[in-house]
């Protein structure tokens, strides 16, 4: 009897410690700060901040992402969607070519503008 009930308090407290998934955004404001209202425009710029933050820490001094660079990361969409996202075959990715690629498929209409306002028509 002593063991199970052992491993019955183990099991609450792992249960009762892990109640917040891993990666959870909290998004509160700090006591006494002042909130900002937050409207598509500043989404949209907070959005591109951290994807070129995170660009950079992948693609690391050339700027250039490569397949190998996007996986080491743990970039999984990237990896995933490489040859779509390298339009111009050349064996990398620049911050622009990332940046349409996930502007396409954004749910804000400024994004998804300039991400047509990118594309190009070759006949």
């Amino acid at each position: 009897m002593t063991i199970s009930r052992t491993i019955i308090i183990a099991l609450l407290f792992t249960v009762t410690a892990g109640y917040g998934h891993a990666g959870d955004r909290v998004w509160g404001p700090e006591p006494g700060a002042k909130t900002q209202k937050q409207d598509a425009a500043s989404i949209q710029t907070q959005l591109d901040q951290e994807l070129r933050a995170k660009f950079d820490a992948a693609a690391k001094s050339n700027h250039l992402l490569t397949a190998k660079g996007a996986k080491d990361a743990g970039w999984g969409v990237i990896v995933d969607h490489y040859a779509e996202i390298d339009r111009d075959s050349d064996g990398y990715l620049t911050f622009d070519e990332v940046q349409t690629f996930f502007d396409a498929r954004s749910p804000l209409a400024t994004a998804r503008a300039r991400a047509a306002a990118k594309v190009q028509v070759v006949e």
